[in-house]
């Protein structure tokens, strides 16, 4: 079951969000479905992802069933959109009914890729939208991933402090954590709390994720010795 992440910090209502919303339900209008659907996977490898969807009922419905089932990994590979059907995939339970629609992959290197999925029930009207203006959809999808990009960043939370990106090093040197409660010389509990604050922050499903993370975005560095070391960037 994949893990879904928040766009935007509790009790702070966007709205690009609401934006965004918009132009998912309007997408999906355009060519005969009545849901969208974006999805951001970051870096995560699908563990866990950031969703928007054009309704409310679309986000209970669609977000969790779509990011948990083989449409991910079928548009992490592909580069141009396409057509789905419920009965060609692989969900992490039963559905009720048959679902149909359009997935428009957006691969982005850089930032980790997006996938706009609009659903509706008519797989030939699908398919149809699919061969004729599959261009179109790949820009519409693109632009949108843009604009979430600008709403992740928007919502990205406070740096982490030194103590807690202290305790993410010795997590990725090894150390357990009443290791680095008794070199810290603080309880158990605040080293925990430590980790999930920097984990959190960073934007991890877990604590290697978010020192891969680090790592990447220069806050760590890692030894080039070999001997595993992991440091502060300067």
């Amino acid at each position: 079951m994949a893990n879904i992440l928040p766009f935007e910090r509790p009790g702070r209502p966007s709205q690009l969000k609401a934006s965004i919303a918009t132009s998912l339900l309007n997408l999906a209008d355009a060519y005969g479905l009545y849901r969208g659907l974006y999805l951001h996977f970051g870096h995560t490898k699908g563990s866990a992802v950031r969703a928007i969807a054009s309704t409310p009922n679309a986000q209970r419905k669609y977000v969790g069933l779509l990011a948990s089932s083989s449409l991910v990994i079928k548009a992490l590979v592909a580069h141009r959109p396409f057509a789905w059907s419920s009965s060609e995939l692989q969900f992490a339970s039963d559905l009720e009914s048959d679902h149909v629609g359009i997935a428009v992959p957006v691969q982005d290197y850089s930032n980790g890729p997006g996938l706009v999925a609009l659903v509706g029930v008519d797989i030939y009207a699908a398919r149809k939208a699919v061969k004729e203006h599959g261009p179109s959809l790949s820009w519409a999808a693109t632009d949108i991933h843009v604009a979430a990009l600008d709403l992740l960043r928007d919502a990205r939370p406070e740096a982490p402090t030194r103590r807690e990106m202290e305790c993410l090093r010795m997590a990725a040197e090894g150390m357990t954590v009443p290791m680095m409660a008794e070199m810290l010389d603080i309880s158990t509990r605040t080293v925990e709390i430590y980790l999930h604050r920097v984990v959190n922050k960073l934007g991890g499903s877990n604590k290697v994720n978010a020192v891969a993370i680090a790592v990447s975005q220069g806050l760590l560095r890692c030894d080039p010795s070999g001997y595993g070391q992991v440091e502060p960037a300067s």
